[in-house]
């Protein structure tokens, strides 16, 4: 409850005002957690005897990407209530009007590259567990592309003068590139979840419950599949799609949490955990002989040391 020096704003201004602030300590916790996954990350990747520096790279650009983000939501902020805060008709005006800021819409270009570069890298997930049915990822292929051209239009729309990510012109091509985007996410999500569950059951076989628990016990699958990641997305764009202004605490978190879902499976990759193409490819090798002539699955573990 207010003070009494409390604003005499209508509280739905007051609400968007306090979502926008709140959003950026939100995205400030999430990116201090990506922090830490980045330099775990990193340091397995440095420290992996086959030195993977192609995803030492990728994850880097998602860290790079991810300081964009939050920084320029930073400053954003800073300008909203402090180096700006004469600005004709307050905060609420300038959140409303000076969205375009350069700066501003360098953080939006960073969190849409993010997302393209962390969907695409789903997309390879899902490549990797269905490579021998690769034409059931035909339709996320070329959602994967709508939404990158979608991304892109919505970038260029919110940096308008006077436009933002709430303008109705903006939201135009916004809305469908979230809902795009959070339809990709959930059947590619579904796709790697049903292929981990019906890989499980093979590889069960294949190494026995105790040496095989590492690819298929819950917490492997949630990690693999990214399920936070999908969720996350879910409910932002549900939000964004009913204009609920709650929406705006998702928005910086979202960037983070994208992030660090690939960064975690290549994490698990470089401890040999995830599933690699190596495991994947025997797993789905049919019964052989063994030498006795008995009908057998092959018993040892392959090593799964590819992202």
């Amino acid at each position: 409850m207010g003070g009494p020096y409390a604003t005499a704003e209508p509280p739905a201004a007051l609400w968007l005002e306090q979502s926008v602030n709140a959003a950026v300590y939100i995205g400030a916790i999430s990116y201090g957690i990506h922090i830490v996954v980045y330099f775990m990350t990193a340091y397995h990747l440095v420290a992996h005897k086959d030195k993977k520096y192609g995803w030492l790279a990728y994850i880097t650009t998602l860290f790079v990407l991810g300081g964009i983000n939050i920084c320029t939501n930073m400053n954003f902020n800073e300008l909203t209530w402090i180096d700006d805060r004469n600005y004709p008709g307050g905060p609420l005006a300038f959140i409303l009007n000076e969205e375009a800021l350069p700066e501003n819409t360098l953080g939006n270009a960073a969190g849409v590259f993010a997302s393209a570069l962390a969907e695409g890298f789903m997309l390879y997930r899902a490549l990797l567990l269905w490579s021998d049915r690769i034409w059931m990822l035909i339709l996320p292929a070329g959602a994967y592309i709508t939404s990158i051209v979608l991304g892109i239009l919505t970038v260029v729309a919110a940096s308008r003068p006077t436009s933002s990510l709430w303008a109705a012109t903006t939201e135009k091509v916004s809305l469908p590139y979230w809902a795009l985007t959070m339809v990709l996410n959930i059947c590619l999500t579904l796709l790697i979840v049903s292929r981990l569950l019906w890989l499980r059951r093979r590889v069960l076989a294949l190494l026995g419950p105790s040496s095989g628990a590492v690819y298929t016990d819950l917490a492997s699958i949630v990690v693999e599949s990214a399920v936070p990641y999908a969720l996350v997305s879910f409910v932002f764009v549900v939000l964004y799609g009913i204009q609920n202004t709650a929406e705006n605490l998702f928005i910086p978190l979202l960037v983070h949490v994208e992030c660090i879902a690939p960064e975690l499976i290549i994490l698990r990759g470089t401890g040999g955990k995830a599933w690699s193409r190596e495991m994947v490819t025997r797993t789905l090798v049919p019964e052989v002989e063994d030498s006795d002539g008995e009908s057998g699955m092959k018993s040892k573990a392959p090593s799964a040391n590819e992202a």
